[in-house]
């Protein structure tokens, strides 16, 4: 098929690629999505060599096709916005104050982290840049993050911590001079993380649909910001309850501007600004 071609996305199969998106991600799409959805996946058309989205539709729910296509779906469709220090707010947070009371009520000199929807990594870098100067490259206390996401492809990203210097002008400049690496050419608007930050973090797949997360250290903090909007509230509290239960009792959530959680069978108290501290049970 020639890629000048328009592909228009009918009802039907919108419909079905709504579900799907749904059964695997937990995110529910309105019909204002049909162009962005449209848009993204014309792409996978071209790639799978199909004439329009019911062969699409039918490939994702063909059983020996599925396995091939569905990672490239979900990081099609999956929205990934992030910036360094975005909520600057929770960051400021993290004083001196209240590190030491997490490494004091965790009984240890170890700190533990989870960014849950970690997308390209620039909240993971952040929380990484603000540990890492608190704890004196490591010396006063031990630090690490867990980073996790659905996509593959922005996983990826994270890992190779590259990034323009535009995106790290909101770092601030001490930070920046210390943790910022410039590309040896000059000309070169790229950027990349320092390895003593790279070396701390672990990145792995994970989806939040799940009905279980396979994490094995308790967490200090966990982040998970500006997801929960996109899914439904049952599938809200499923997700926060089940983050709870690897989150410490004194530990903080941190949620986006736009998150809410309204249960009140959750074990969290709210602090300020979208910051929950874990009760004991």
């Amino acid at each position: 098929m020639p890629q000048w071609t328009r592909v228009e996305l009918g009802d039907r199969a919108f419909e079905a690629l709504v579900r799907l998106v749904h059964e695997h991600c937990g995110i529910t799409l309105s019909t204002v999505k049909k162009t962005m959805l449209e848009t993204r996946l014309r792409r996978r058309l071209h790639a799978n060599g199909l004439d329009n989205f019911d062969d699409y539709v039918a490939l994702l729910r063909s059983p020996t096709e599925r396995a091939k296509e569905l990672q490239n779906f979900v990081d099609t469709v999956v929205t990934n916005e992030t910036s360094f220090f975005r909520e600057r707010a929770h960051f400021d947070h993290l004083d001196a104050a209240e590190l030491d009371r997490l490494l004091a009520n965790a009984g240890t000199r170890q700190l533990r982290a989870w960014s849950a929807a970690c997308s390209s990594g620039q909240e993971v870098y952040t929380l990484a840049m603000v540990l890492d100067a608190a704890s004196d490259g490591a010396t006063k206390w031990d630090w690490q993050i867990l980073a996790t996401d659905i996509s593959v492809k922005v996983l990826t990203a994270a890992r190779e911590a590259i990034y323009r210097a535009e995106d790290v002008a909101s770092v601030p400049p001490a930070l920046r001079d210390r943790y910022v690496l410039r590309a040896r050419d000059p000309q070169s608007e790229a950027v990349r993380m320092a390895p003593e930050l790279r070396s701390r973090v672990q990145f792995g797949q994970l989806n939040l649909m799940h009905s279980e997360y396979h994490v094995k250290t308790k967490m200090d903090l966990i982040f998970l910001r500006n997801v929960l909007i996109y899914f439904e509230p049952k599938t809200q509290e499923a997700v926060v309850a089940k983050l709870c239960r690897h989150l410490r009792p004194g530990g903080l959530l941190f949620l986006g501007h736009s998150d809410t959680t309204r249960s009140g069978s959750l074990p969290l108290r709210l602090i300020r600004g979208n910051i929950y501290q874990r009760l004991e049970d």
